[in-house]
């Protein structure tokens, strides 16, 4: 298999292409027959192998790359996702683990309370456990030695509490991160907002149906049932929740503009959202100011509006989960949050609808709309036509959303990109962005497309050889 990368390469994410900030087209990164999967963030892009897990890019705030031994145990690792500050995997055992740089790997302990808020962008200190607390025991003094009577009620207690997990384990096969949550969904089909089972349904007093899927962006979650309805919840200000207006919600709700699709995969960006259907079709809806939904927008505003985003995203990549959704800097950090021109003292709270378009005209944002087709924010789902030469080209098998751009898989095997191109992450040869679908350029001849992966400002492709 054969890994290729476009888009930010700042920190040396291709070793090879050390030279270049910028990858227009898909570069070879690395080939491997071992890769289980990829993840990307700003500063970082991590590959998964069955026998280790490897991150290139800034590694204790240089650029360089960093293998890790692969999660305690004797199990590979299958999934992966990140943020800038951690990564979640799961192993073939169907343990949840997540890796902080100078505090190693930790598992992620399943609790048992329902919730549906929101969580640290961060597993805290409760959720893991290390492994030297797994592994390690303090060896006792002769006074805090136990009496034989009690060691052996302990034991007895420790042997329930293997026989019941035995009997009910908790198996993970699926993780996605953002800033503000992490998820999980297990082989039984219980989604967890981390640590804790999730609780939903379609209708009130309704069954819980099985999870099969979920995803993260930014501030929203999205999960996926075998049935093919789709949930979001979290932030909302840019209508990436697919509801029909810009508010937030707590608890996942159906997305019910998708009720009457069978929804086979979905994907998150930074404020936007996908959703193919069981007929290859792509549904969007979400944030669009630089194309990300493949609908007309002003990509000829002034560029310090891509640049405030740009710059809100490694400030929030710094902080602490709790204070990550608050702008921090001067006017020039925060100008997509203020009305350019204002001063840098605190505004008073505004509605969401407002806070989250106050940086756009009017007409842009869905005001005076006369005169003008602009898409800004689009809260509904909407489909995207892809145009290629045969039917094949025109049916969508896979997705992937990075902060503001997405590319997509066709069944004939092509890939088409649309959004935010400033780093080259829509393949397609320049760093002009696209709010129409573009045909990125393509990959050596005779390979066929196994993975597809977005992340901030990135894509990756993996490749092999189609079976004879």
């Amino acid at each position: 298999m054969e890994l290729y990368y476009c888009g930010f390469n700042g920190f040396k994410q291709v070793p090879s292409s050390s030279g270049s900030d910028t990858l227009t087209c898909l570069t070879l990164h690395s080939k491997s027959e071992a890769v289980v999967d990829a993840a990307i963030c700003w500063n970082y892009m991590v590959v998964a192998e069955s026998e280790a897990i490897t991150k290139y890019g800034l590694i204790n705030n240089k650029p360089g790359q960093l293998v890790l031994a692969r999660p305690p145990g004797a199990a590979g690792v299958t999934q992966l996702s990140a943020t800038p500050r951690h990564i979640l995997t799961v192993t073939e055992a169907g343990e949840c683990w997540t890796h902080e740089e100078g505090k190693g790997w930790r598992r992620v302990v399943v609790g048992r309370e329902e919730r549906g808020g929101r969580d640290s962008g961060t597993p805290s200190e409760e959720t893991v456990s290390t492994l030297a607390e797994e592994e390690e025991e303090p060896v006792p003094t002769e006074k805090e030695e136990k009496s034989e009577g009690e060691e052996k009620v302990e034991n007895e207690e420790d042997e329930e509490e293997e026989t019941v997990n035995e009997e009910s384990p908790v198996s993970m096969v699926r993780t996605a991160c953002g800033d503000f949550h992490n998820l999980a969904c297990d082989a039984a089909g219980q989604a967890y907002s981390l640590p804790s089972p999730l609780s939903f349904s379609s209708f009130p007093g309704g069954a819980q149906h099985r999870v099969v899927d979920v995803a993260c962006g930014k501030e929203h979650c999205v999960l996926l049932t075998e049935h093919g309805q789709v949930y979001t919840w979290g932030g909302g200000s840019r209508g990436q929740l697919g509801h029909g207006g810009l508010a937030s919600e707590e608890s996942p709700r159906l997305v019910v503009a998708l009720d009457g699709v069978r929804v086979v995969r979905v994907a998150a960006g930074g404020w936007h959202t996908a959703a193919i259907s069981e007929f290859h079709d792509l549904y969007m809806f979400g944030w669009n100011e630089s194309g990300q939904l493949a609908q007309t927008t002003n990509l000829a505003r002034p560029a310090e509006c891509f640049s405030a985003v740009e710059k809100l995203l490694m400030a929030c990549c710094t902080m602490q989960a709790e204070d990550a959704a608050i702008p921090r800097g001067d006017t020039e950090d925060t100008e997509c949050y203020r009305k350019r021109g204002a001063e840098p003292e605190p505004a008073e709270p505004q509605e969401p609808e407002q806070e989250a378009l106050n940086c756009y005209s009017s007409p842009a944002c869905g005001g005076d709309t006369s005169g003008t087709d602009l898409v800004m924010v689009q809260s509904l789902p909407m489909l995207v036509q892809i145009t290629g030469k045969s039917p094949e080209e025109s049916l969508v098998t896979d997705v992937g959303c990075g902060s503001r751009h997405t590319v997509c898989l066709t069944k004939g095997g092509a890939l088409w990109a649309f959004g935010w191109n400033k780093y080259g992450q829509l393949g397609v040869g320049d760093t002009r962005s696209r709010d129409s679908v573009a045909k990125m350029q393509a990959l050596p001849r005779g390979r066929q497309v196994n993975m597809l992966r977005c992340g901030d400002w990135g894509t990756v492709v993996v490749t092999s050889k189609p079976d004879k």
